[in-house]
């Protein structure tokens, strides 16, 4: 089973609500920064199971 606990006590946040773990607002470095890991672990950790979307930048 896939799981991802997340804890939101200092949020705002009420069950069914969307949340980003990473995006504009908080870079997967500063993530990474803050679970003293790389972002390549962290990205490595996503179980294929989870719907993947790329965007191509530029020409």
């Amino acid at each position: 089973m896939d799981m991802t606990m997340i804890d939101v006590t200092a949020a705002i946040a009420s069950e069914g609500d969307d949340v980003m773990i990473f995006g504009p607002e908080l870079p997967i470095t500063e993530l990474a920064k803050q679970m003293e890991t790389i972002p390549y672990e962290i990205l490595t950790g996503v179980s294929e199971r989870v719907k993947r979307v790329f965007f191509k930048e530029g020409n």
